[in-house]
């Protein structure tokens, strides 16, 4: 697990979202990407919050098949007859 209690550890937890959202100047980017190089506690977070934003991003467009939208639209429907 990342020790947070190293200062550099912390400097990149605490700029971590910045950093994954291209929030960052190239130079505080640069710093990241070079203790996450020797850092493979910071480097695992990094990459697994990146796979997590990933995933998150990809089920927005995502499509429900037609036979759940149906499924789903029919018990709103019977919800709101019955309320």
């Amino acid at each position: 697990m990342t020790d947070a209690g190293k200062p550099e550890c912390a400097a990149v937890l605490g700029g971590i979202s910045a950093y994954l959202d291209g929030e960052l100047e190239a130079t505080e980017c640069d710093a990241i990407d070079a203790h996450c190089r020797t850092c493979a506690d910071c480097a695992a977070v990094v990459e697994g919050l990146r796979a997590t934003i990933g995933l998150c991003r990809g089920a927005i467009v995502t499509e429900l098949p037609e036979p759940v939208k149906a499924k789903a639209q029919a018990s709103i429907a019977r919800l709101l007859q019955t309320g």
